[in-house]
């Protein structure tokens, strides 16, 4: 099965752990600092589960207030060229993502809905496919805060296929910083917030 193809396609749809000892926080379970740790989840029957991990130098509200708003991934997060929510009622969340993919291969849309579940231990985001140009997409977003509050420990899970193949150079390019991107770009657009 094509293991690489749909981490590209879905890096911003609402990514083997290294664990190595952080720095700083004490945890030997916290990514070092700047790293992104990025593990690959074998999955019966389907391509696998993606695990993306980071430490953002910033509160997890700065961070939330990114990852929780898909009407504003357009703005925020790379190879997005469409974004909007649907509908919200309560803590669930509809939205519609269109990821831009290379030519010649057709951009890719997905309807999700997405939980979003809040507290003082830390936020989540959980999405499940509804509809669009996959055969299955869900994951989360995950954001802890650290030490005194002012680092956020960021987890990112999708599990998704598109419809249409992905050539294998595209996987590749997934694999090695479509990731790590998707990660930076977190970090930097968190510092924008007020």
């Amino acid at each position: 099965m094509n293991r690489w193809h749909h981490s590209l396609a879905i890096a911003l749809v609402p990514a083997a752990i290294l664990l190595t000892p952080g720095v700083g926080h004490g945890d030997p379970d916290v990514p070092p600092k700047g790293e992104v740790e990025i593990k690959v989840v074998e999955v019966p029957g389907s391509g696998p589960r993606l695990i993306m991990r980071g430490l953002v130098e910033q509160p997890p509200r700065k961070v939330w207030a990114i990852v929780s708003d898909c009407a504003t991934y357009k703005q925020h997060m790379p190879r997005v060229v469409s974004s909007k929510l649907l509908k919200k009622v309560g803590n669930k969340h509809t939205c519609e993502v269109t990821i831009d993919m290379p030519f010649p291969l057709s951009n890719l849309t997905a309807v999700t809905e997405a939980t979003h579940e809040e507290s003082d231990k830390g936020m989540k985001r959980s999405w499940q496919l509804v509809s669009g140009d996959y055969k299955y997409n869900d994951g989360s977003w995950e954001v802890k805060p650290l030490g005194d509050g002012s680092t956020s420990l960021v987890t990112y899970q999708v599990h998704a296929e598109p419809k249409s193949g992905v050539p294998e150079f595209i996987r590749e390019r997934a694999q090695k910083s479509a990731m790590p991107d998707l990660m930076n770009r977190i970090r930097s657009e968190s510092a924008k917030v007020p």
